[in-house]
């Protein structure tokens, strides 16, 4: 543990991940305040829309973002789309205030989305270039750590500034907050060399190979497509439970047991992150621990249809969310494994994405059946979902993960190679 945190004391690892986690902390707070912003001033079902079309937007545009910055170098690409995403930002924040038509709110905070600097990918895809590989695990698991631990943080954060500030003041702050984030996050970047000036140089692919990288990038790779299928199931049963709670609870007059029920997948997320850090897990080939950890999240999932007691269901999300943490550390350090450099962006963004694709889906669905107050089969698709994990977790490939050369001297910034001098002496 002594050595963990020495590792994420040095710089530029703890600065840029608390950096990290205010801004996903500040992103996730958000949509929570623009909902009830919205709701205040023109009720739910305009507000819903604009957060449903924002969450499909954000999943689906978030690959190509990272595509852009694997192809035009991110150092030029980023300051743009961060200018862009600051600018937009604002001007929502001034359309709910001075209570424009609510389709422009809408279409400004869609274009933000759109614009929005995929920064946790770019910072993921250059650990391995600001850390020696040795401490690759530390870094990431910290990383998953923290963002979890943002996705508790941060609807407290917007329940306090709403009852505090009123929704409209409170959306106005977190606008404002998120702005200094993300410039301080850009400052970071260039400061500590967090991305490279230039486009990866791409691999040599002629034929087939080549066009398929050309419009599919990473997708291209089998085993990319592989690393995927858990965070599609993980997706389904987030999506599906984030909408049967509040539904069935309400249902139930037991609305009090919404929000702790909601944490609880969170919770044991930041538990097994935790202990994911201190065990020797590296004793295990890396695709056979990302088959045991997409096991162990869905086999809990698999008795949803008996937690009909607001006990049971907390223990079933809280045992499934002990696998989550660790299914996304592992997912990153698999993609940083078999991704190749000049798609290692687009590749990371694609492991948020697919599980927002298939949240977004199974919410739809639950959703349906919620309005019906059909429960039991509500229940029944999840269940479903989760025995196809366990299929899953059968069918992921079993290779030895190529650990690859380490990062050639030129490729390593200077505050990587003083850390490694630092931790030598």
């Amino acid at each position: 543990m002594t050595k963990i945190l020495a590792v994420l004391g040095r710089r530029p690892v703890g600065p840029l991940l608390a950096l990290a986690f205010t801004a996903r902390t500040t992103a996730a707070v958000l949509p929570i305040a623009l909902l009830l912003a919205l709701a205040d001033r023109y009720g739910y079902a305009r507000a819903a829309l604009v957060g449903g079309s924002t969450t499909l937007v954000l999943a689906l545009m978030v690959p190509l973002r990272g595509r852009l910055l694997d192809r035009a170098g991110h150092r030029h690409a980023l300051p743009v789309m961060g200018a862009c995403a600051m600018i937009l930002t604002a001007t929502a924040a001034i359309s709910v205030a001075a209570r424009w038509p609510w389709w422009t709110t809408l279409l400004l905070v869609l274009a933000a989305n759109m614009s929005s600097p995929p920064l946790n990918a770019a910072l993921r895809s250059s650990w391995r270039r600001l850390v020696s590989p040795q401490d690759l695990k530390a870094v990431h698991s910290a990383d998953s750590i923290l963002e979890e631990a943002g996705f508790v943080a941060a609807p407290l954060t917007a329940g306090a500034l709403i009852a505090f500030l009123g929704p409209v003041t409170a959306y106005q702050t977190a606008a404002a907050i998120f702005l200094l984030v993300i410039a301080l996050y850009l400052t970071a970047a260039r400061a500590y060399g967090l991305t490279p000036a230039k486009a990866p140089a791409a691999p040599v692919r002629t034929g087939t190979a080549a066009r398929a990288h050309r419009w599919l990038g990473p997708l291209a790779q089998p085993r990319i497509l592989m690393i995927m299928l858990p965070l599609l199931v993980m997706g389904c049963l987030f999506g599906g439970m984030g909408i049967y709670v509040p539904a069935y609870s309400q249902h139930e007059h037991t609305t009090a047991l919404i929000g702790p029920l909601l944490a609880a997948t969170s919770a044991g997320g930041v538990i097994g992150g935790l202990l994911y850090a201190v065990l020797p897990t590296h004793r295990l080939p890396l695709w056979t621990l990302y088959r045991l950890l997409t096991a162990g999240f869905a086999l809990p999932a698999c008795f949803l249809l008996l937690a009909r007691p607001p006990w049971a269901l907390g223990a079933l999300l809280l045992l499934s969310g002990l696998f989550v943490t660790p299914l996304f550390i592992s997912a990153f350090l698999l993609v940083d494994a078999h991704a190749t450099d000049d798609v290692r962006t687009e590749a990371n963004t694609w492991i948020g994405a697919s599980t927002d694709v298939s949240n977004g889906i199974t919410a739809t669905v639950i959703g349906a059946l919620a309005a019906q107050q059909h429960f039991t089969t509500a229940l029944t698709v999840l269940t479903g979902c989760a025995a196809f994990g366990l299929l899953t977790a059968a069918l992921l490939p079993n290779p030895a993960t190529p650990t690859g050369p380490p990062p050639a001297p030129e490729d390593i910034t200077p505050a990587a190679q003083a850390s490694d001098v630092r931790a030598g002496a």
